[in-house]
């Protein structure tokens, strides 16, 4: 039996980032428009504040000239019908309304038809109203209008008579339909305000993303063919300004480790190249005619020294890489450096003797620090060879240690023919060698840079110092 295939379920797609400058728009947007809204709706309280507050004077001034009337009314006195509104009066003028009542709750007198749009208040309300403060009420008449009141206890002419309350109201409905006028257009502002701010903050997120458009235009036509371009600074924002500085720093950078991988992949196919023509030169030679069983030999022996040139050279090249990219820990250890220094001078005692060159090691006692032990002797090593290999018979080579301020010195002196001031700067650099016609055949200018390459990966460093013609001094300096 088959069982049925199941549809392999598809990646996740990575949620789609969200434009910088729909952020900007949204935001700005968001702020403007809050603001504009909380500014409108604090002049929208202020206005109903104000209304009310001028409502309640007018009531105020008609409360007062009721009392004037009723002091000096006569008794029966009853209020008129109000006469036709007169030409000048204003259109919206509110309706004002009249009532007198007694204790018991009885209309003693009252502006004509009010009693149909407002009802008496009740007697037991009239008996909480405080004597100087009066009651404000807000209320529906039966026409639906909008009403503020006013009830306050008054004295009547006769001092002996009865308490009578006084109550004045008056429509409201053209303050709230200026509210209404008001809140409408308010809206409407607001939603206008609100598509000027989208638009404003949009406008004003793209200025602000146009200089990044164009580093990102400059970035997108960068290759390996044109590392020497470069983002223009003049004119960008200060925080924009560091970015393309930053961004200019590290493509100097790898315009930099381009040449210098370019440069020494040219000098590994040249290293290369001699020996490899050598090995086929000395080849074809052998297979030309027939030779003897010591030409053969000879020719082999040649061969094998090539080979083990070739070898040397690929070991070197394996250490440098590895130096470069390694992460792991050095083989640290307690080395006692006097010996070691004796194992160099024992080691390269019979090349010096050979070369006519005398070698000298001095270092103090019982000197010694954490080091790797192998990296140690191969630098000291290549320094020691380098001085041989550039001094002449009769000359001297002088390694000397010692350790100062928890720092290990290793030097390395020679009275060989000396460096030149314009060579000094690149003579740890791969490959580089201050004569190329002069030098040795087995010297493809490494030594030293694997000296510095040592020194980095313990932490330390290496200085040197020459004159032409006067010699050379090579300072290794490691933590002890």
């Amino acid at each position: 039996m088959f069982s049925p295939s199941v549809p392999e379920a598809s990646p996740a797609r990575a949620p789609r980032a969200t434009s910088i400058a729909l952020r900007m728009t949204l935001a700005y947007a968001l702020c403007s428009f809050t603001l504009i809204f909380l500014t409108g709706g604090l002049l929208y309280l202020t206005l109903v504040s104000s209304l009310y507050q001028e409502d309640l004077r007018d009531l105020a001034d008609n409360l007062n000239n009721a009392r004037l009337l009723l002091r000096s009314a006569p008794a029966g006195w009853v209020l008129q019908p109000a006469v036709q509104r007169p030409a000048w009066a204003p259109r919206e003028q509110p309706q004002i309304y009249l009532r007198v009542l007694n204790t018991s709750a009885r209309t003693l007198t009252e502006t004509p038809g009010m009693t149909s749009e407002l009802p008496p208040p009740a007697a037991a309300e009239l008996a909480t109203i405080p004597a100087p403060d009066g009651l404000q009420r807000e209320l529906l008449a039966r026409s639906g209008k909008p009403f503020l009141t006013l009830i306050v206890r008054v004295q009547p002419p006769d001092p002996s008579g009865a308490p009578q309350f006084i109550e004045v109201a008056m429509d409201r409905e053209h303050t709230e339909s200026v509210l209404a006028s008001y809140r409408a257009r308010l809206w409407l502002i607001c939603g206008v305000s609100l598509i000027l701010c989208s638009l404003a903050g949009y406008l004003i997120a793209a200025s602000g993303m146009r200089p990044i458009a164009k580093i990102t235009r400059t970035a997108a036509h960068i290759r390996s063919s044109t590392l020497h371009e470069r983002i223009e600074t003049f004119g960008l924002p200060a925080e924009l300004a560091g970015l393309a500085a930053t961004f200019n720093s590290m493509l100097d950078r790898l315009e930099h480790s381009f040449a210098h991988v370019s440069q020494f992949s040219d000098d590994v196919a040249h290293e290369l190249r001699t020996p490899i023509n050598n090995l086929r030169g000395e080849i074809e030679v052998a297979l030309s005619n027939l030779r003897s069983g010591e030409d053969y030999r000879e020719i082999l022996g040649s061969c094998l020294e090539e080979c083990t040139r070739i070898g040397r050279l690929i070991q070197t090249l394996l250490f440098l890489a590895r130096s470069d990219t390694s992460t792991e820990v050095l083989q640290r250890e307690s080395v006692d450096v006097t010996q070691e220094l004796a194992k160099v001078e024992a080691y390269y005692g019979a090349a010096a003797a050979d070369a006519g060159v005398t070698l000298r090691v001095a270092s103090g006692s019982s000197l010694s620090a954490r080091l790797d032990r192998m990296l140690f002797q191969q630098a000291v090593g290549n320094l020691v060879s380098n001085a041989i290999a550039h001094t002449p018979p009769g000359g001297t080579v002088s390694v000397v240690a010692g350790a100062a301020e928890d720092r290990l010195t290793v030097k390395v002196s020679d009275t060989g023919c000396g460096i030149a001031a314009e060579h000094l700067p690149r003579v740890f650099d791969r490959f580089y060698r201050v004569d190329r016609a002069r030098g040795s055949s087995h010297n493809v200018g490494l030594g030293l840079a694997v000296v510095k390459s040592i020194a980095t990966r313990h932490g330390g460093e290496v200085e040197i110092d020459s004159e032409p013609d006067r010699g050379t001094e090579v300072r290794l300096q490691l933590p002890a």
